[in-house]
């Protein structure tokens, strides 16, 4: 009888204990769990006043803006326009610079559009990326069809078959979403470089902001010009006006850019189509910034907001 207690006692521990480890199991859970929920709850706090300063940030900037736009004079020392230097006058604004804003401002235009520039144009791309001519043209075709709308190949490009063939992602067949994107097309996997010349930003080549590895794309600019707008450009001169470069290369190459004067112009433009705004705030510990992008037109003498986007960077 006694050894029938005994086991009836060491089952009652045995129960005991494992009801006192469930228990302590169960607290250690609830307690993680709460500190997860403090966390996410914390977390969100931090999000919502960076974004909060971020808007901030981005409002002030746009006040700047029509404060630079309405104010005379038309043009400042380097000849560029109000428009044309809010990258150098916005961000030093003290409505801007007095709130300590991370504020950066980026000309549409400073790099080629991918997704509207043409065969010509890419190809002198790939040519200064150092592609060489036996790979050009089939890599050409290969991201003319990634970004056209049928599924019929060109002579040496590559389409939904031959990328479901080889494993790949199947072609977006239209525009680029990412310049990240591009390496997706069957050639461009491991060329280094795109991201200098190339974006998804739609908007003519700014001859103000683009560097001159992109003005030597455009159609009509030969050597001779992009020197001369080098040396402007060194003298802190502005470089919009085509009429004013071309007044001053010699006659060979005066015609030259003459015989392609519609394409350049079509191409390119003395003040940039839009401006990429973006205010960035940063609130928490650990630190949580929040960035706010938004696509500038101008509007008279406002800059209205087209596109906006908003992101944990």
């Amino acid at each position: 009888m006694s050894r029938v207690r005994g086991r009836r006692s060491g089952f009652a521990l045995l129960a005991v204990l494992w009801v006192i480890v469930g228990l302590a199991a169960l607290g250690v859970a609830t307690s993680l769990a709460a500190r997860n929920a403090i966390i996410a709850a914390g977390n969100r706090v931090d999000i919502a006043r960076a974004t909060w300063h971020a808007a901030d940030c981005l409002e002030r900037s746009r006040a700047a803006i029509a404060e630079v736009l309405h104010a005379p004079p038309e043009s400042d020392a380097r000849g560029l326009s109000r428009w044309s230097a809010l990258d150098a006058s916005v961000p030093s604004a003290p409505i801007v610079a007095g709130a300590h804003c991370d504020v950066r401002l980026q000309a549409v235009g400073a790099r080629i559009d991918v997704n509207s520039a043409d065969a010509e144009m890419i190809g002198v791309v790939l040519r200064r990326l150092g592609v060489a001519d036996a790979q050009r043209d089939s890599m050409l075709d290969a991201l003319l069809d990634w970004r056209d709308a049928d599924d019929e190949p060109r002579p040496r490009g590559a389409e939904r078959q031959w990328y479901a063939a080889n494993g790949r992602f199947a072609p977006r067949n239209g525009p680029f979403a990412d310049v990240r994107e591009i390496a997706r097309v069957r050639g461009f996997e491991k060329l280094q470089g795109l991201d200098s010349m190339l974006s998804v930003e739609p908007g003519r080549v700014s001859l103000v902001h683009a560097p001159l590895s992109v003005l030597s794309v455009l159609p009509g600019i030969d050597e001779e010009a992009l020197n001369r707008i080098a040396e402007q450009r060194t003298r802190g001169v502005a470089t919009g006006d085509l009429t004013e470069i071309m007044a001053q290369l010699s006659p060979a190459s005066r015609q030259g850019m003459l015989a392609r004067y519609a394409d350049l112009v079509h191409a390119a433009t003395s003040e940039p189509d839009a401006w990429i705004l973006d205010a960035r705030a940063t609130a928490g510990s650990p630190a949580i910034t929040v960035d706010i992008e938004v696509r500038l037109v101008r509007a008279g003498d406002r800059a209205a907001i087209v596109r906006r986007r908003t992101w944990l960077a």
